[in-house]
């Protein structure tokens, strides 16, 4: 290293950091407000090019999307943990928008709605125990869980959802005593976590259930 090069390095002049942390957060807030009162302003303009941004880009956007699968599906669990009021206040408020919504997405989808239907319906007949596949008693029961989601949601116009406590995708039985009733929110918030304690519990449960059963027939 000669003398020249040593005396420039010690006249270069420190990178200084002009802003903290709490001043980037509070310019992405700006910028939050900023997008959100451009968007209601020119709603249709913004869903125009949206759309046909896509359109232009719609495999490459296919692709990040399968790349970014689980990211986005953690993200989007968060956002629904930490905003669960605000969900449940926009669904009461726009019932009848979302059932509109619904409504088109299922006209617009039947092969996927009847896929949907077919593969929970497959899942629900094998996870029924053989020994309570003909049992009237059990099927009562069934249906008064299933009755009382509908009454709640008519009651109070929140959506609710008959929830699997044990999921069915890990194996859970489709049974009265694995059965409970959820808003939508928190439902889609719960996911298909299986709680070891719970499964344990649901197994002698239903063991007790069993035995129960061969009593009374």
């Amino acid at each position: 290293m000669d003398q020249y090069t040593s005396m420039a390095q010690r006249r270069e002049p420190k990178r200084v950091c002009l802003m903290d942390w709490k001043d980037l957060e509070q310019v992405r807030e700006y910028r939050r407000v900023y997008k959100r009162a451009y968007y209601k302003k020119n709603k249709e303009k913004v869903n125009e090019a949206n759309k046909k941004y896509y359109q232009k880009n719609k495999e490459k956007i296919s692709e990040r999307t399968k790349k970014n699968k689980e990211k986005f599906s953690e993200y989007y669990k968060e956002y629904y943990k930490n905003n669960k009021e605000k969900f449940s206040e926009r669904a009461k408020n726009n019932k009848e928008k979302i059932k509109e919504v619904k409504k088109k997405w299922r006209e617009n989808n039947p092969a996927l709605v009847l896929q949907h239907l077919a593969t929970r319906r497959a899942r629900k007949i094998r996870a029924i125990p053989k020994w309570l596949r003909n049992c009237p008693v059990e099927k009562r029961r069934v249906y008064t869980v299933y009755l009382l989601s509908r009454l709640l949601a008519n009651a109070d116009g929140i959506e609710r959802h008959v929830d699997h406590m044990w999921p069915l995708s890990d194996g859970g039985p489709h049974w009265s005593g694995n059965l409970q009733v959820l808003t939508a929110t928190d439902n889609m918030d719960k996911g298909a976590y299986s709680c070891p304690k719970l499964k344990k519990q649901m197994k002698l449960n239903l063991k007790e259930a069993k035995v129960l059963y061969a009593k009374a027939a």
